[in-house]
């Protein structure tokens, strides 16, 4: 779905609401949000 708007990076227990994450809610939150930082680096390092 967001791949019709570049430019918009999500992190969190957003991404997959019935995600087993199985008590590691905070790590797959941090882990994404490590995620979506890089990946918006490299994006304004395009423009």
């Amino acid at each position: 779905m967001l791949k019709a708007l570049p430019g918009t990076f999500v992190a969190g227990e957003m991404l997959d609401w019935e995600a087993p994450t199985g008590g590691y809610l905070l790590t797959a939150c941090f882990a994404t949000g490590l995620a979506a930082a890089r990946g918006m680096e490299r994006f304004l390092a395009r423009a």
